[in-house]
């Protein structure tokens, strides 16, 4: 029989219930919106219609719901030729993101005489996983906050603040890179974390430890 502690979660190291506690979170709030827009991607049409019949209106960009249109038109626009290999990636995230809610919930409060080096092997590969699968998702969307970004443009050029020529060269120049921005850093976020938390789980360092709080393995 194992020793007792090694079933209990404050036998961890603090490092690993950190990592364990950040990947818990971090893999729930990713997986959540990953499947939410996976959903999306595979009931495009029927998205496309109801974004149609209910077009919101941007505060940002004037009451004229016309601008607001065509931005939700360059945004499906940009969306409708990816949206099968969307749907993939995002199909893929969201398993990635489940195995290591499994994983990590698991680290952190072990049953009694089940051995979690399989758990930290699971975080360490279903995270390099999900930081694959969130870069790519983060590249595509790049994609279509670029496109977006023109029709946002277009918009704002019209309001009575970017009539001035000067102002509307800044505009020009800074939505596109906004857009981009607001895409790519949340992926560097995402993406990274993910990364760094699985090397952190694959290190000799957590391994050895791990393996101690295991304990010898039993013969059958």
């Amino acid at each position: 029989m194992k020793p007792p502690e090694v079933t209990r979660p404050g036998a961890l190291p603090r490092g690993v219930r950190v990592a364990a506690g950040l990947c818990l979170v971090l893999s729930t709030l990713t997986g959540f919106l990953a499947c939410s827009e996976a959903s999306v991607m595979m009931n495009f049409e029927a998205h496309r219609e109801a974004q149609r019949e209910h077009t919101p209106t941007l505060a940002l960009l004037g009451k004229d719901p016309a601008v607001t249109q065509a931005i939700m038109e360059a945004q499906l626009s940009a969306l409708s030729p990816m949206r099968e290999s969307r749907a993939l990636v995002l199909t893929g995230l969201t398993v990635a993101c489940t195995l290591l809610f499994f994983a990590s919930s698991r680290m952190l409060r072990s049953p009694e005489g089940m051995p979690r080096d399989g758990f930290r092997q699971l975080l360490g590969g279903a995270g390099l996983f999900a930081a694959l699968m969130r870069t790519i998702d983060g590249a595509q969307w790049t994609v279509v906050a670029r496109h977006t970004s023109q029709a946002m443009v277009e918009g704002l050029k019209g309001l009575p603040e970017f009539q001035d020529p000067a102002a509307a060269q800044q505009l020009y120049a800074l939505v596109p890179s906004l857009m981009t921005v607001s895409a790519v850093l949340p992926t560097v976020l995402v993406a990274g974390g993910f990364a760094l938390l699985a090397q952190y789980f694959r290190s000799e360092g957590v391994r050895e430890a791990i393996v101690t709080l295991d304990g010898p393995t039993e013969d059958p």
